[in-house]
């Protein structure tokens, strides 16, 4: 083909690959979280397939490890968040209220005599609740008609994760031969995509989890009940920056200030001050040394636009694609800083 015909061919090309490619997304969007779900979850438990497959073949030892992985992470990931729920219900029904004086006292003093009273917070909180109720119940068809989307959603998400596992290096090989890029960016590119991945599922899973113990840890020995929800509450707010495990030990404390346990409270204030969040200042670096160092406000905005596009798989995914913009951002200036690009 000469070079007056290839031109319009390529250019052909490109449009289709546009319409297609399109297309392609449109069909994947509807389950697009439990295709990224699926992917961070191969991402995982990749070093555990890696050594399984050689000794058992190519399909053995990805489905071993599809259901090593379900079985060891997936199952109990449920069951805990099964009993935080039926605790967080426990906690709602039979929350001891402060002692009613001495609250609206203090709610007067600091803020004055239009301050809420005990009474009325109370009827707050259960007419939300009720509302949360009967809306629940008025859309029970549409929970119900839910049902068959979570199944083909789970299907997607376990033949994702089967397939991710078993042709995962030949899709890696596939994606460098075709990206048009030198092997030395290339290169660069998927060690920084890989070092993201690291920091944002590894990473803030080991901080997010030690800040959970040190929280159910501290809660026990204080006397707390439903220790599972805490740690559950606790483990999902650790997983965003800033806000952390602090929004949950310290409307601790100050609940404790109202219900007399003062002791308890100046306990729970200098551990949570001193352990549970200034754990976060040592064990993240440690955790996160080997992603991108975004900025801190660029990372909360990637974080929370992250939920707001992919829900709470954005957490992870999130960080990864503003990381792998400031990545690109960085390898276009070097090669352009690069004579020999030219």
């Amino acid at each position: 083909m000469n070079s007056a015909d290839s031109t319009p061919s390529r250019l052909f090309l490109l449009l289709l690959l546009i319409l297609f490619g399109s297309l392609s997304f449109f069909f994947v969007l509807p389950f697009l979280q439990a295709v990224l779900l699926a992917g961070l979850l191969a991402y995982l438990v990749y070093p555990v397939n890696r050594r399984l497959t050689p000794r058992l073949g190519r399909s053995v030892g990805p489905t071993v490890t599809m259901f090593a992985t379900i079985t060891v992470i997936v199952v109990p990931l449920l069951f805990i968040l099964s009993a935080a729920v039926s605790q967080a219900a426990t906690l709602l029904q039979g929350a001891e209220l402060p002692d009613s004086e001495a609250f609206d006292a203090f709610s007067q003093e600091q803020l004055g005599t239009n301050a809420p009273t005990v009474e009325t917070l109370a009827e707050l909180v259960s007419n939300a609740v009720q509302t949360g109720i009967g809306g629940l119940l008025g859309n029970i068809g549409g929970i119900l008609g839910g049902i068959s989307a979570f199944l083909v959603g789970a299907f997607i998400f376990l033949f994702t994760l089967f397939f991710l596992l078993r042709d995962g290096d030949k899709f890696i090989a596939w994606l460098r031969a075709v990206v048009p890029l030198d092997t030395e960016t290339t290169d660069e590119l998927f060690e920084r995509t890989n070092d993201l991945l690291w920091a944002a599922v590894i990473g803030n899973v080991i901080v997010a989890a030690v800040q959970a113990i040190l929280t159910v840890l501290g809660f026990l020995v204080i006397g707390f009940d439903n220790l599972i929800f805490w740690g559950v509450a606790t483990f999902t707010l650790s997983l965003l920056p800033v806000i952390g495990a602090s929004i949950v030990w310290i409307p601790a404390v100050v609940y404790l200030v109202f219900v007399g346990s003062i002791p308890e409270a100046v306990g729970l204030l200098i551990y949570g001050s001193l352990i549970i969040s200034g754990s976060d200042n040592i064990i993240r670096p440690l955790a996160m040394e080997r992603g991108a160092k975004l900025n801190s406000g660029v990372l909360i905005l990637s974080i929370f636009g992250g939920v707001a596009v992919f829900g709470f798989v954005g957490l992870f995914v999130g960080p990864v694609v503003i990381g792998l913009t400031k990545t690109i951002i960085e390898l276009l200036a070097d090669e352009r800083a690069d004579p020999r690009s030219s």
